[in-house]
């Protein structure tokens, strides 16, 4: 592979990594206004839908074969639907930088799913990025001194979306051989806004001007960009790279949690999403020393 093209991999993973963490502070602002998840989510996929086909009609490429189309379907349905609503309930109930922590568990569950699946060794390196980042969520969560029933609730929606999200990222990778980024996106997409609409059914409806600016900004900034680019760049680097890249969102949603919505984090925790975020590098690494 050309350096270029793995460095275009590493920038788009990255793009998707903090426009994808924007995504609990406007989810936090919109809950403010009194919306339930599932309106939030079936207008936020409902809106972006429109983006996805519109970069389809600019980046043309072969027709999807039934077969993907399902597979596309599935990885929809997963990653987008099952993964986001527990997501976004988990939000209720736990802080945006906090949720973030917790979702970024997910390049270690890609990581046990690639050895699974693909038959990547489970090296050393990628055990003890297990450990770690376990051992870092336990304290960011503060498992030692009991967690609340609600506290407790929240954390477990987004570690089932995680790994739900885990599984989405590996069908995306083998989609990624025979379907483009652009193609891989907007099926996702159609997939997730057709099952949210069909959940939704219309039951209430904002009108505050203010809430549809922040579901465009979720839909385009937090939706379109870093789903398309995340495709785009699992496409040139693979699942496995591109989820070792995203160790940038959590720090930039503890930092934009920290200005806009006034949120904090003790020492406990920083050392959590420090010993979390070291767990993703010990891998990236060990690729590094490999000559990814």
């Amino acid at each position: 592979m050309e350096r270029k093209d793995l460095l275009a991999g590493y920038l788009l993973a990255a793009a998707s990594a903090v426009t994808f963490s924007i995504k609990g502070i406007f989810a936090k602002l919109i809950y403010g206004y009194g919306l339930d998840p599932v309106t939030l989510l079936a207008l936020r996929f409902a809106i972006a839908m429109p983006f996805f086909w519109a970069a389809v009609f600019f980046f043309p490429s072969p027709r999807v074969s039934w077969r993907d189309f399902l597979y596309l379907t599935l990885s929809g349905f997963l990653g987008l639907y099952a993964a986001a609503l527990a997501d976004f309930y988990g939000l209720l109930y736990i802080d945006a930088s906090l949720e973030r922590v917790i979702l970024y568990t997910y390049p270690a569950m890609v990581a046990v799913l690639a050895a699974v699946f693909f038959k990547e060794r489970l090296t050393r390196a990628k055990a003890a990025s297990l450990v770690l980042t376990y051992a870092g969520l336990a304290l960011v969560l503060k498992v030692y001194g009991g967690i609340e029933p609600g506290y407790a609730l929240g954390a477990g929606l987004v570690l089932f979306s995680a790994l739900i999200y885990s599984f989405s990222y590996i069908l995306t990778q083998v989609l990624s051989t025979r379907v483009s980024g652009v193609k891989i996106a907007a099926y996702g997409t159609t997939a997730a806004a057709v099952a949210f609409l069909a959940t939704w059914r219309g039951q209430s409806f904002p009108e505050e001007p203010e809430v549809w600016a922040l579901l465009v900004a979720l839909a385009v900034v937090s939706t379109f960009v870093p789903v398309l680019t995340l495709a785009l760049g699992i496409r040139r680097i693979g699942a496995s790279r591109a989820a070792l890249v995203s160790f940038i969102g959590p720090v930039s949603t503890a930092v934009l949690a920290y200005f806009i919505l006034g949120e904090e984090l003790d020492l406990v925790q920083v050392a959590g999403m420090a010993v979390v975020i070291a767990g993703v590098l010990v891998v990236s690494f060990e690729g590094r020393q490999a000559g990814v």
